[in-house]
């Protein structure tokens, strides 16, 4: 799926935000590193409201050293290694797992974030990187240059919703702004990256209850991206919510609580359906 010298990165994206998105983009990442004991991770915040930087508690080396002084920045190559933060593994996370957290002065930056190629920054702060693997939480419809940085920093693409309207539509509009970017990249003779691979369904059911309104939602799914959705799906966890207000991660709670399943889930689908795809 990627060359030898280069990581593979994979962004998680829906135009409305939301959870799932986050929880797609973290769970991932977690597996990749967990799997991967031996290679470094890096997990990109680019969401201005910091939601994955919230739950990791990723906190900078020194004010201003975060995603904002990437995009704000033009000869920002290496940066990525540079910025990135480790996590607590008394928390759950792997120790193999770096985050460079959210530029909650991203939007400040916009000025220099207008300039030429500016597109191209995050992508130029992994050249050389240490990781083999990178995963991005990427911003909602608001982030027009921060969408950008990551959808031309990314290889693979992952897009992720629960099974309601604001799922469908988050979905819709983010195939709408990747088939842009396409072709986009078609007119000038770029490779068309990155590769979509589906559609993660997070926060699906509880139990083995599934509403008549998530059920209605896959099968409009199923009508709109025939063949996108991947299995398994994940269910809903309090525990997930409750481990993201803590700063922990999820996978060490098992029995009753089931942060275990949900982290099976994840394993499966980044293992059998990202990574072999």
């Amino acid at each position: 799926m990627r060359a030898m010298t280069e990581p593979l990165v994979i962004g998680s994206y829906s135009e409305t935000g939301g959870v799932t998105k986050t929880a797609t983009a973290v769970s991932v990442a977690c597996v990749l590193a967990f799997e991967h004991p031996e290679e470094t991770v890096i997990l990109g915040d680019l969401d201005p409201r910091g939601a994955t930087t919230k739950w990791t508690q990723a906190t900078p080396k020194e004010p201003g050293l975060d995603m904002s002084a990437i995009l704000g920045a033009d000869d920002v190559t290496g940066w990525a290694d540079e910025i990135a933060v480790r996590l607590d593994p008394a928390k759950g996370w792997p120790e193999n797992l770096l985050v460079i957290p959210s530029g909650m002065r991203a939007m400040a930056t916009q000025e220099t974030m207008r300039q030429d190629h500016a597109e191209l920054r995050l992508r130029r702060s992994l050249t050389g990187t240490s990781a083999r693997f990178g995963v991005l939480d990427f911003p909602n419809r608001q982030g027009g240059i921060l969408t950008q940085n990551g959808l031309t920093a990314s290889t693979h693409l992952l897009y992720a919703a629960k099974p309601d309207e604001d799922g469908l539509d988050g979905v819709d509009g983010a195939k709408e702004t990747v088939a842009k970017f396409h072709s986009y990249r078609d007119e000038v003779g770029l490779p068309r990256t990155p590769i979509p691979i589906g559609i993660v369904l997070g926060a699906a059911y509880q139990g083995a209850v599934w509403t008549r309104d998530a059920k209605r939602a896959v099968e409009e799914f199923d009508r709109t991206s025939p063949g996108m959705l991947l299995t398994p799906y994940v269910q809903a966890r309090t525990i997930v919510r409750e481990c993201r207000a803590a700063g922990e991660f999820y996978r060490q709670y098992g029995g009753e609580a089931g942060g275990d399943k949900v982290y099976a889930a994840y394993r499966e689908l980044t293992m059998n359906r990202i990574i072999n795809d």
